[in-house]
């Protein structure tokens, strides 16, 4: 019954049960839809686009190999998600990339990370472009567990719900790692403000 659905109307479960019994080769299938958002997730945690395709490929393997192991009650973008998470860690330790910097609680949003763009003029628009640059040079600079946690929440538009099920964490947990993440970040903006304006005044 299930192949007489379109490939569109397939949700993620139905096609790996297909995959599991019956037609591996659809699996390909599963890599259009999670490629891409993957590639994105993976690339601002590494920040290098060769290690990204390579921690890719290593990812849909991987899930290739345990889609068997795999609950489909469950939901498969969490489930490859946490995957690509695992990898990107040992790879980040293998690296040794983590970075620990020490920055003082200072509130921020949801708000300077996703910025309307509607009704803007070019002023605005150029401000909004400004913004977002220095939020994402921002997180770039944050450790590892918060840097994971803003990139899943506000670039992969995960649920508080799936973050848990994808770091492994208690939803309480998530929710105290954004508050500090955020903070943090914007307290890097607003570091980095001070420098410009002091740069300024000795222009």
């Amino acid at each position: 019954m299930l192949e007489n659905k379109s490939k569109i109307e397939l949700t993620d479960n139905e096609l790996v049960q297909i995959v599991r019994d019956r037609d591996a080769e659809r699996y390909a299938e599963l890599i259009d839809r999670y490629q891409g958002k993957l590639f994105a997730y993976l690339y601002r945690l590494t920040g290098a686009r060769e290690e990204t395709e390579d921690l890719l490929q290593d990812v849909f393997i991987k899930a290739f190999k345990n889609l068997h192991s795999y609950d489909t009650e469950r939901k498969f973008s969490s489930w490859i998600y946490r995957i690509a998470h695992n990898e990107a860690v040992n790879h980040i330790k293998r690296r040794a990339l983590k970075r620990f910097i020490p920055w003082e609680d200072i509130t921020a949003t949801k708000d300077i990370l996703v910025m309307s763009s509607s009704a803007e003029g070019a002023d605005t628009a150029q401000i909004r472009e400004e913004t977002r640059t220095e939020v994402d040079e921002a997180i770039n600079r944050l450790p590892f567990k918060y840097k994971q946690v803003l990139t899943l929440r506000y670039y992969s538009d995960k649920s508080y719900e799936e973050i848990s099920e994808i770091l492994g964490k208690p939803i309480n947990t998530v929710g105290t790692l954004i508050n500090r993440a955020k903070k943090k970040m914007a307290a890097e903006i607003e570091k980095n403000n001070q420098r410009n304006n002091n740069k300024g005044k000795k222009i």
